[in-house]
C-alpha cells in the first residue's frame, strides 16, 4: 500500500480519515455484527458490502484511486468480510480454480461461497487456533491466510517479489 508507485505515499496518515468516518456510518453496522460466509442467508449483505467498497473509492477519491488490494486490506481489517486480495492471495485463489479478474460481486459471491463448501473444515480450524492462542479469527480471515500462503508456495520460485505483495 505504501510502495513508491502508490498514491498514499504521498499523504499522511489523514488520507484515512475519510474512509474511518465513510465506514462508521449506521448503515454498515450489519458488517460489524455479522461474520460474513457463515451462514447461506448472509447473501443479503453483498450489497452493503459493494457499499462498503464504493464508500472507500469515493473517500480517497481526492488522493488517488485505490487498489483492489487497498481496499479489500481496508475491509478484511475492519469488518473482515473479504480476504485481502494481494498477489499471493489472487495466486493462490486462482492456483485452485477459481476465477478473480477484479473486486467485483462475482468475486464476493465466490469467497462467501468458498467459506459455505468449507465451513466444517474452517469452523475447526477456528476452533484450533482459539484453544491454541485465544484468538479467535473470522471466517475471510482464513481464507485469506490460506490462499495467500497457497500463492507464496506456488509462486516462491518465480519473480512475484521479495515478500508479500502490496
Amino acid at each position: 500500500m505504501y510502495r513508491g508507485s502508490a498514491f498514499l505515499l504521498q499523504y499522511a496518515y489523514t488520507a484515512h480519515l475519510g474512509v474511518i468516518d465513510s465506514l462508521s456510518v449506521p448503515q454498515f453496522l450489519p458488517l460489524w455484527k455479522t461474520e460474513f460466509g457463515s451462514d447461506d442467508g448472509d447473501s443479503h449483505l453483498i450489497p452493503v458490502i459493494e457499499s462498503a467498497i464504493q464508500a472507500i473509492k469515493q473517500a480517497y477519491s481526492q488522493f488517488g484511486a485505490p487498489t483492489d488490494t487497498l481496499i479489500t486490506k481496508i475491509i478484511l481489517g475492519t469488518f473482515a468480510c473479504l480476504p485481502a486480495c494481494d498477489g499471493y492471495f489472487v495466486a493462490g485463489f486462482k492456483s485452485q480454480g477459481l476465477k478473480y479478474s477484479c473486486l467485483n460481486t462475482r468475486f464476493i459471491r465466490r469467497a462467501r461461497q468458498f467459506c459455505a463448501d468449507n465451513i466444517v473444515v474452517l469452523r475447526e480450524e477456528q476452533r484450533r487456533i482459539r484453544e491454541q492462542t485465544g484468538v479467535h479469527y473470522p471466517l475471510m480471515k482464513l481464507i485469506d491466510m490460506y490462499f495467500w500462503q497457497t500463492g507464496y508456495d506456488g509462486t516462491s520460485t518465480t519473480n512475484l517479489g521479495s515478500g508479500p505483495a502490496e
